[in-house]
């Protein structure tokens, strides 16, 4: 039987671990669930920094609120007191091996807010002759700028000599939204912000042999080359440039590229007169998401953090539930997103909408995991192969998978909340309720080998246990063949307490771990 008649393709019970991750408490675009409000204390924000393809943390990363900076320890930790809480603070993420990053978020009064970013290492460092110019492009991509003769400068409008370094990074937001500075909202015209999707973006920094920052002259433009990257099935013929603030946290329109190319080799070519990450974006009309939250129990959940992340667009929005658990999301009209909600450290499931070019109301709500639950394994790719399928394997002897995708309210209190045939993910399970003993997470090619190998397919998977940090997985690079179409990741062992062990695994099989006979479960008790 093919795959897709097997699925179970329940609307609810569907889930994504999203940028709610990373962002933590971080504020969002768009929306009128109520937002908690500016505060006018001190208070600190401490988190970390991490690389994107390995999830290990950076040391030596500097992190700024305004005039405020501190540096990342060796484990990629930081903190960062005297900021001003409020509900749209910028904390921008700066490095000579990474591309600059940036998170937006809602940083409380009297509390240290998390707030995590994932960041991508540059992709090209070379040096320029400042007297003629010339061009850069990353290593087997289009990203690329070309930069006038002598068309540099310092902030204080002095004029480097010599070589310059021009390091230049390609964005790549359809794999994952959360590399993106800021949160997908661009200042509109007179006022407020409007929510945009990217089609691709590029980091271009400069600086002189002393390390000192430069960017052009003023009345000088350069050429850049931003590759296509979106989820959208079709691309526009040209599109607005916008450049990210990191005054405001907001994305700022100035100028339009032209696509050129197709296919892997299409990229936007525009002009631009100062140097910072560029974004090829375009502003969307929305439609409502009206939901709920509430906790295993049944009772609402109030002032939790509820994100989108685009399955057919490359754009997210975030909004807090009211006082009675509910809340109204933005999500781009006629599109299919991802919708997850994050309280107090824990997520609940995610669930995918139908498109629609109205406004949605949905009734069945969000569920948050029971306390020393809600663990999420979710799982992202690249183009190809274009489907790769999460199996877990519990202790009582279930196996959740796309013809079995478990249940969130009753046992297994497991499910594979969503599942995606077409590239890129996400697929998620979701535990809302621990069984004591061992669970197993693997990864099956189910488009084969030929198709492309688990190795080469940009995967990655987010263990998310609440109360730790996010856990960033990535395929072994040997040890794959044709008939070894499982990649095993982990196993986790829960004990009566609900402690969580986890035991790296990182193997490729031909077959799915063994599943233990089915017995009653025993479920875990936090103390």
């Amino acid at each position: 039987m093919a795959k897709n008649a097997l699925r179970s393709c329940r609307m609810w019970g569907l889930g994504l671990l999203t940028a709610v991750s990373l962002l933590a408490c971080g504020g969002g675009s768009g929306g009128t669930a109520s937002t908690p409000p500016p505060a006018t204390s001190m208070t600190a924000v401490s988190g970390k920094a991490l690389d994107e393809s390995t999830g290990l943390g950076i040391a030596g990363v500097t992190v700024r609120v305004g005039s405020l900076s501190t540096t990342t320890a060796a484990d990629g930790s930081f903190t960062l007191s005297g900021v001003t809480a409020g509900s749209r603070v910028t904390v921008v993420f700066e490095s000579t091996a990474y591309a600059e990053g940036a998170r937006v978020a809602n940083v409380v009064a009297d509390t240290t807010t998390d707030v995590q970013a994932r960041l991508i290492p540059v992709g090209i460092s070379t040096n320029v002759a400042v007297a003629t110019g010339g061009s850069v492009t990353v290593p087997g991509s289009t990203a690329s700028v070309t930069l006038p003769a002598n068309g540099v400068q310092r902030a204080d409008g002095s004029i480097p000599t010599g070589n310059i370094t021009v390091r230049l990074t390609d964005i790549n937001p359809a794999v994952d939204t959360t590399l993106m500075p800021g949160d997908f909202t661009a200042a509109a015209a007179g006022g407020g912000t409007n929510p945009i999707e990217s089609f691709g973006a590029i980091s271009v920094t400069l600086t002189d042999s002393a390390g000192v920052a430069l960017n052009l002259k003023s009345g000088q433009t350069a050429t850049i080359r931003i590759p296509v990257s979106s989820r959208s099935s079709s691309v526009p013929a040209s599109i607005p440039l916008f450049y990210f603030n990191t005054t405001t946290g907001l994305w700022q329109q100035e100028g339009a590229a032209t696509l050129v190319g197709s296919g892997a080799s299409a990229y936007y070519e525009g002009t631009v007169s100062h140097f910072t990450v560029w974004n090829a974006d375009q502003v969307y009309n929305t439609i409502i998401y009206h939901g709920c939250m509430k906790n295993a129990a049944g009772a609402v959940v109030a002032n939790a953090l509820v994100t989108s992340d685009g399955i057919d667009y490359t754009g997210t929005s975030s909004v807090y539930t009211d006082a009675n658990g509910n809340f109204s999301l933005p999500i781009r009209r006629s599109s299919i997103a991802t919708i997850v909600g994050l309280s107090a450290g824990r997520l609940t499931n995610t669930v995918r909408n139908t498109p629609s070019a109205v406004d949605i109301t949905v009734t069945d709500c969000l569920t948050l995991g029971s306390t020393g639950a809600g663990v999420t394994m979710k799982l992202t790719w690249g183009a190809s192969p274009s489907d790769l399928d999460s199996h877990l394997v519990t202790p009582s002897g279930e196996h959740v998978y796309f013809s079995n995708d478990g249940l969130l309210l009753a046992q297994p209190f497991a499910n594979l909340d969503v599942d995606d045939t077409t590239s890129y993910g996400p697929e998620v399970v979701t535990l809302t309720k621990l069984m004591v003993g061992t669970y197993k997470y693997s990864v099956h090619n189910y488009s084969g080998y030929g198709d492309g190998p688990i190795a080469q397919s940009g995967a990655r998977v987010e263990l998310n246990i609440p109360g730790r940090s996010l856990q960033l997985i990535t395929p072994p690079t040997s040890g794959e063949s044709a008939s070894t179409d499982y990649w095993n990741l982990f196993e986790f062992d829960v004990s009566a307490t609900c402690v969580i062990t986890v035991r790296s695994v990182g193997t490729y099989t031909a077959n799915l771990p063994t599943i233990p006979a089915s017995n009653t479960p025993q479920y875990c008790t936090a103390p």
